[in-house]
C-alpha cells in the first residue's frame, strides 16, 4: 500500500486540479465511506485495530512494549495529519508555482510518515509478533485475527482483501486457500476466492489455483 501510494504520489501532476484531487483522495477522506479509496485512512485503521483487539491482551505479559508501540501509534497520527493539512492546503493554490511548490512538500511530508510506518511496522515484526507466539496458543492468536475480522463491515474487509492478496507471495497464499478450502464456509470461500481472482494478475492467479487446487 505505502509503496504503490508513494509511487502515485511522486509522480503527480500537482498543477492539474483533477489529478491533484484524485490523488488528495487517495491521501484524505471520509473513513466512514465505505468506497474510501484513502490508502492513509486504512493505515490510520490499522493502527486502531491493533489498539483495540490486540495490544490489550498483549499487554498482560509485556506491558513496556506495549506503551512504546501505543506511543509509535500516536505519532502516526501525529504524522497522518501533517500530510491531511498539506493536501487540503494543495487543494486551495491557484498559483502553479505555488502547487508545485506545496505538492512537492506533501511528497517529502508523506515519505517521512512511510518511513517511520515501515520502520514501525518491522518494529512489530521483531517484538510483537515473537511475543504473541511466547504467550499464546495459536488458537488465541486465531481469535483475535478472528475478532478484527468480525469487526470491519464487508466493504471494508473487501478494501483489506484487495491490498492483503497482492502483497503475498505465491506460498502464502497457496497455505491461505488451503485452509479456507478446509475450513471456511461454501459462500466465505467462493466469495474470497473471487476477490482474490480480481486482486492478482493472471499469472499468479493461474499459479494459486494449480497450487491450491481452487
Amino acid at each position: 500500500m505505502i509503496y504503490e501510494l508513494g509511487r502515485e504520489l511522486q509522480t503527480t501532476d500537482f498543477t492539474d486540479e483533477h489529478a491533484t484531487e484524485v490523488m488528495v483522495s487517495r491521501l484524505k477522506q471520509d473513513l466512514a465511506s465505505a468506497s474510501s479509496a484513502c490508502v492513509i485512512c486504512l493505515l490510520h485503521e490499522h493502527a486502531g485495530l491493533e489498539d483495540d483487539y490486540v495490544f490489550p491482551d498483549v499487554r498482560k505479559f509485556e506491558p513496556g512494549m506495549v506503551d512504546t508501540l501505543l506511543e509509535e501509534h500516536r505519532e502516526v497520527v501525529r504524522r497522518i495529519g501533517g500530510v491531511w493539512k498539506i493536501a487540503d492546503e494543495v487543494k486551495t493554490l491557484r498559483n502553479r508555482e505555488e502547487r508545485i511548490e506545496t505538492g512537492d512538500r506533501l511528497n517529502r511530508t508523506a515519505n517521512d510518515l512511510f518511513a517511520f510506518y515501515l520502520t514501525h511496522l518491522n518494529g512489530e515484526e521483531s517484538t510483537l509478533v515473537p511475543a504473541m507466539w511466547k504467550h499464546f496458543t495459536d488458537e488465541q492468536i486465531i481469535a483475535m485475527r478472528t475478532n478484527v475480522i468480525e469487526s470491519l463491515t464487508a466493504e471494508r474487509a473487501a478494501q483489506w482483501n484487495s491490498w492483503l492478496f497482492p502483497s503475498l507471495n505465491i506460498n502464502e497464499l497457496t497455505g491461505m486457500f488451503m485452509e479456507l478450502k478446509k475450513g471456511a464456509p461454501a459462500p466465505v470461500f467462493q466469495n474470497l476466492a473471487r476477490m482474490a481472482e480480481e486482486a492478482l494478475n493472471e499469472d499468479r492467479w493461474a499459479a494459486l489455483k494449480a497450487k491450491a487446487g481452487l
